[in-house]
């Protein structure tokens, strides 16, 4: 064989090793952007709104009162209310004592409402117990961590004196009294602000229902707002792709009467009678092996983390069951499901199995509790004479067994249909073992002014 034919037959054994080579490699790179996909698919994860919150927005006293000299009244400027909320993060908590010991039962109430000579104080009061580690965020704490794990108030004594800043961390129901040294630049100048408004503020009374719950009700009827708002529908595939590990494997079941998506261990369902949507684990129990704040504090982050902060949510409360509620508001107060004319559920709850999410609701409409309403008309409803009266002779709600009454919204339904039109009538409500109730009285709202139309 020639030399040049040689060297022709090598050339071409080369290049045909090369091409399989390059059609290796190719092949290879197939495989790379199929992984490099399937990454980019479990990235579909979207949460359901970009909206976030801090801490001090989702956990906030439910109403704030002045206690003086044995009067009640109720801070109802949420200007002067977001200034002192939003000052207290920058509060440093350095010191803590148990000063309990110091008040017998009646001491205690008059301590807490300003009795006898006691100083008068500012009272911020939760829906329900705060954990220790829950308050902690809150502030800027340096102080030493402390064996009484929740309270239902904090206490802010109007004392004008140049010495040394104190507040209350108060356990109503375990007459439990914790004194706090703070260091704040601005406590005085807004105590004294709030201080200074204290005659325009409607005065209060108190009142006991059993042995071991007092309320704080209006000495006169409570002037509110009713208001209508149109509402927007959140569609399924944001919660799926929210809620869900790999949005991309959700298949939604055929056959049922209503909209279900599966992954083969979770489970998403859509009631549309109720406007909620429900998720929850198929194969997992729930976890008791958590202290109660790290139930609030891992449901808070879960939260922010899917953008499930889709109107005015704050922590309401936690029950035996260690379900963690954070429940809608409007204008500083809770509202609450219509049972007359239900428009739909207004809170999101959560519970826990170790670290996964084990049952999750939300509502499927936004309300824009940040949005002008559609109309309002001014109303009026009972004073809490009147409304002790009215609940005493009706023994539907159970008189001797309420927890808390206080105003809020009713959501009312305009329609029988799925009309986006909703109605928010100022109610009294009552809780009972953790759920509440809107009072069902006609002539509740007793005067009403004009109805005027909202731009």
């Amino acid at each position: 064989m020639k030399r040049e034919t040689i060297k022709t037959v090598v050339l071409s054994l080369l290049i045909l090793i090369s091409l399989l080579f390059t059609f290796n490699i190719w092949g290879g790179q197939g495989d790379y952007e199929k992984v490099e996909d399937s990454q980019a698919q479990v990235s579909d994860k979207q949460p359901i709104t970009n909206q976030t919150k801090l801490l001090n927005e989702a956990v906030k006293p439910q109403q704030m009162f002045i206690h003086d000299n044995g009067n009640h009244y109720l801070l109802n400027d949420m200007t002067l209310y977001s200034q002192l909320w939003d000052d207290m993060s920058r509060w440093e908590v350095k010191s803590l004592r148990d000063v309990s010991d110091e008040f017998d039962k009646q001491q205690f109430k008059n301590w807490l409402y300003a009795k006898n000579k006691f100083a008068s104080k500012l009272d911020l009061v939760f829906s329900d117990n705060i954990p220790i580690d829950v308050l902690q965020p809150l502030f800027k704490w340096s102080a030493n961590s402390y064996e009484y794990n929740s309270f239902d108030r904090i206490v802010l004594p109007f004392n004008g004196g140049s010495g040394t800043k104190k507040i209350y961390f108060v356990s109503f129901s375990k007459e439990t009294v914790v004194e706090s040294v703070i260091e704040s630049a601005n406590y005085r100048n807004i105590l004294s602000d709030i201080d200074k408004e204290k005659a325009q503020m409607p005065l209060y009374k108190d009142y006991q229902i059993n042995s071991r719950r007092d309320v704080l009700l209006p000495v006169k009827r409570l002037k509110m707002s009713e208001k209508e708002f149109f509402t927007e529908t959140i569609s399924p595939t944001s919660f799926k792709k929210a809620l869900f590990d790999d949005p991309q494997t959700v298949r939604q079941e055929t056959n049922l009467n209503r909209p279900v998506y599966s992954d083969g261990t979770s489970l998403l369902e859509v009631y549309s009678n109720n406007r909620e949507v429900k998720f929850q684990h198929r194969n997992l129990e729930p976890s008791s092996s958590y202290q109660n704040g790290e139930l609030i504090n891992k449901s808070f982050k879960y939260l922010n983390d899917t953008g499930s902060w889709t109107d005015d949510y704050q922590f309401f409360g936690l029950n035996e069951n260690q379900q963690v509620n954070f429940n809608l508001f409007m204008d500083q107060l809770p509202v609450v499901n219509s049972q007359r004319q239900p428009f739909g559920t207004t809170s999101i709850e959560l519970r826990w199995a170790n670290n996964d999410i084990l049952d999750y609701k939300h509502p499927t409409y936004v309300l824009g509790a940040n949005a002008n309403p559609v109309s309002k008309k001014d109303k009026e409803i009972m004073s809490g004479a009147e409304l002790i009266k009215y609940l005493k002779e009706n023994e539907e709600y159970s008189f001797d067994k309420i927890e808390q009454i206080f105003p809020a919204y009713e959501m009312v339904s305009v329609s029988e249909e799925q009309d986006p039109l909703v109605k928010l009538v100022p109610t009294w409500c009552i809780k009972i073992n953790g759920t509440m109730q809107p009072v069902s009285k006609k002539d509740a709202a007793v005067k009403e002014g004009v109805e005027s139309g909202v731009e």
